[in-house]
């Protein structure tokens, strides 16, 4: 007979990647994707799996490929006439079947239109690819005709207000010129980007541009302005470094570092000595500029660092609550700190507390003084205290440093509570066996990556990327931190595999189907 058990721990579900589409009727559609699926015009007799009005897109004008030993998805213009834009470059034909295949990550703008973007043709056509997007999100048209300034924001005195908390108050303004528009960014928390590029001061918007402002995305399609009014967006993490120099480009500390993670994975950061693991930090925070991309929900954090450094940052060691404040008022304190005076009033704050308290299910306790309270419930009221801000990843150098293994332990499992509140948690560990579900005995991550230098250039390489298992299975050992002998030289007691644990892991990775 199977036994039953309890799981305290699983990933949060990832969302579907979904498409929205807006063409000529201005009607925004939101598609899920599902395996592989065409995309063209409306045609009498013969449709594709997507399908949209206009008459410049070809019938059977492009493909999404999903790849599943990845599960990523991929676009190929199938060489129509007009072709398609991604991200305001068109993409190229490769060979007789289309283009070359390019990878799709969360916030990509597909645009089929004429060559000059900034008269787009009357039956142009937008799509962007989301897996942060909630596929039931309600999207919104607004008439500009009559307006020369329109105020977007979450004040009650805004032309469009916004219900997403992390959009200040007096966000942004949008002021017709004869070109189009300009955005003004009213100093805002979280910033504003335009086609994916940050906003500093104020930029020109055309017509079919896409703007975001915290978690909400406001497209600009004739005269209408169509936008969503989210809750806090989940999201992933695309890490792509080509390159991490230091003495002007003389010194090589990383190199090729290509993973991606979403929202709910608990992530280990392992590496030899040498191999990286802070320059790695570093670069994700955008503290120490890599060559490469570093792309938060379709966002390049180096392009667009004002809007995007308040959602990625670093976790204290260790958490100590004052044992004679409440709960609501240590929540407050934090929120005084992490929201903004001139961006979110006392009824902003406290509005954010409720709901972080009512999600993380600390509601009843917000009266009870911290030393009333069991070790279960100072581990929930520290998740709440993280999650207060409007962070969506949270970095961990070393958390566990010089505690005991129970308090390792306990440590673990706040961040991984955190990760499972639609965050990304990413730790640097020297003991991380530690981190397990007590109750099952599995590890409570669920990605690892690991880092080895290398004795060919003396740069830190990616040697793996996957799960637990995987990555236990990859390095033949049994527990997490023998890695670390696999890959240390024998000077520090290793067995100096690095180079072959790069190289077999290089060898793992096959390459796209269609790329």
């Amino acid at each position: 007979m199977e036994i039953q058990r309890t799981v305290y721990y699983q990933p949060a579900p990832q969302l579907p990647a979904t498409l929205l589409v807006i063409d000529c009727t201005c009607r925004p559609k939101l598609i899920p994707l599902k395996g592989d699926m065409s995309f063209g015009r409306i045609y009498d007799g013969e449709l594709c799996d997507i399908t949209v009005k206009s008459a410049i897109t070809g019938r059977h004008h492009g493909e999404f490929i999903y790849d599943d030993s990845e599960g990523v998805y991929y676009y190929i213009d199938n060489n129509s006439l007009n072709g398609t834009y991604i991200n305001g470059t068109k993409l190229e034909k490769f060979n007789e079947r289309g283009s070359r295949a390019f990878r799709l990550t969360d916030g990509d703008i597909l645009r089929v239109d004429r060559k000059t973007l900034e008269k787009p043709h009357p039956e142009a056509v937008i799509m962007i690819y989301c897996t942060s997007v909630r596929y039931d999100e309600s999207w919104k048209l607004f008439d500009t005709r009559r307006l020369v300034n329109i105020t977007i924001g979450r004040g009650e005195n805004n032309v469009i207000r916004l219900t997403d908390i992390a959009a200040s108050r007096e966000h942004a303004v949008l002021r017709r010129n004869p070109n189009g528009w300009t955005v003004f960014d009213n100093n805002s928390q979280n910033g504003i980007s335009v086609n994916g590029r940050g906003v500093n001061g104020s930029s020109h918007v055309s017509d079919h541009d896409v703007l975001k402002l915290a978690n909400t995305t406001i497209i600009v399609f004739g005269n209408t302005l169509i936008f969503n009014n989210p809750k806090e967006s989940t999201g992933n993490l695309v890490v792509r470094i080509d390159r991490k120099t230091v003495d002007f480009g003389r010194k090589t500390l990383l190199r090729d570092i290509g993973f991606q993670v979403d929202s709910g994975d608990f992530v280990l950061i392992l590496g030899g000595s040498g191999a990286g693991k802070t320059t790695l930090v570093k670069a994700i925070l955008g503290d120490g500029k890599a060559e490469g991309r570093i792309i938060l929900n379709g966002q390049n954090l180096y392009e667009n660092f004002k809007s995007l450094k308040s959602q990625i940052g670093l976790v204290p060691q260790f958490l100590t609550l004052r044992v004679n404040d409440s709960v609501k008022s240590t929540l407050m304190d934090i929120a005084d700190i992490k929201l903004d005076r001139k961006n979110y009033s006392k009824e902003d704050k406290l509005r954010r507390i409720n709901e972080i308290m009512e999600k993380v299910g600390i509601t009843n306790l917000q009266n009870h003084l911290i030393r009333q309270l069991s070790g279960g419930q100072k581990k929930k009221v520290s998740v709440a205290y993280q999650l207060v801000g409007f962070q969506k990843v949270f970095i961990c150098d070393e958390p566990d440093s010089g505690l005991d293994a129970a308090s390792r332990t306990q440590q673990m499992e706040i961040l991984k509570e955190i990760s499972q509140n639609d965050k990304i948690v990413m730790v640097i560990s020297h003991e991380p066996d530690d981190a397990i579900n007590v109750d099952t005995g599995e590890s409570l991550f669920t990605k690892v990556v690991v880092l080895a230098k290398s004795s060919k250039d003396n740069a830190g390489h990616l040697a793996f990327f996957g799960n637990v298992e995987d990555a236990k299975a990859h390095f033949g050992v049994k527990k997490l931190q023998d890695i670390m002998i696999e890959i240390n030289p024998p000077y520090e007691g290793g067995k100096g595999k690095a180079d072959y644990y790069i190289d077999k892991y290089l060898a793992s990775q096959r390459r796209p189907r269609y790329e």
